[in-house]
């Protein structure tokens, strides 16, 4: 286990207007792999994706990654820019759908050309090329998470985070989420999910961890589950899944 861990926390607390959030003493993520994050609402999900990934550093404990102790008092940009995440509720930028996927790769400076193919190639993949010359403030609610996806995607990160990215979208965007999402990750990429979503675990999971009022409950592989044990977990009981 020790050589599949790419990040690790220990005795990770995070005290928020005198409430304790999280109170983990272990926890990590596998490498190349999808880790679930689940747990009833206030257990502490997005907290814990927010450390993780680097956005949130107002936290006790120690976070390491590949074995490497984060110092959370540095910028860690080049760390930073190995991670993306794509959020419960995108943020795009003033500008069309074609600037907002491309701005990650204008920020590492790459050339005009390798940035006009890569874009057209995520957004094929992701089936909203008709929509680079678009604002992006005209966009529906699932094309604009499709968006986020795909710049989310353009820098094939390491790490991607993904918090709860289908709570607000339709039918019909959930389900090409569900469907597409594994295709668009890269065998090399480690997937970071907080999700409630049971086809997603059913699809994706290949490691599970459970918290409970800030704390781990129960973290294993997927096939070491017994599901039934997830019921208090998350809103819809994960015993229907077998």
């Amino acid at each position: 286990m020790q050589e599949d861990k790419i990040i690790e926390v220990k005795n990770i607390k995070k005290i928020c207007r005198e409430k304790k959030i999280l109170d983990i003493d272990n926890f990590v993520v596998l490498k190349n792999k999808f880790n679930f994050i689940v747990g009833g609402n206030g257990s502490g999900k997005t907290s814990l994706l927010n450390i993780l990934s680097l956005v949130d550093q107002d936290y006790k404990g120690q976070l390491y990654y590949k074995g490497k102790k984060i110092d959370k008092t540095a910028e860690n940009l080049e760390l930073r820019r190995k991670f993306s995440v794509i959020w419960q509720d995108p943020y795009l930028y003033r500008g069309d759908v074609f600037y907002n996927i491309a701005l990650p790769l204008k920020l590492r400076n790459y050339k005009s050309k390798i940035i006009e193919n890569k874009v057209k190639e995520i957004s094929e993949k992701i089936e909203i090329k008709k929509l680079l010359n678009q604002s992006a403030f005209t966009l529906s609610g699932g094309e604009k998470q499709k968006v986020s996806i795909a710049r989310a995607l353009i820098t094939e990160p390491e790490i991607l985070f993904v918090d709860e990215a289908t709570t607000n979208l339709d039918e019909e965007s959930i389900q090409f989420f569900n469907s597409h999402f594994a295709d668009l990750v890269t065998d090399e990429m480690t997937v970071v999910m907080v999700s409630h979503d049971r086809r997603q675990i059913k699809l994706l999971a290949d490691y599970i961890t459970l918290l409970h009022k800030g704390k781990v409950k129960i973290s294993r592989e997927i096939n070491e589950f017994k599901f039934q044990l997830f019921g208090e977990g998350i809103e819809t009981p994960i015993a229907e899944l077998v």
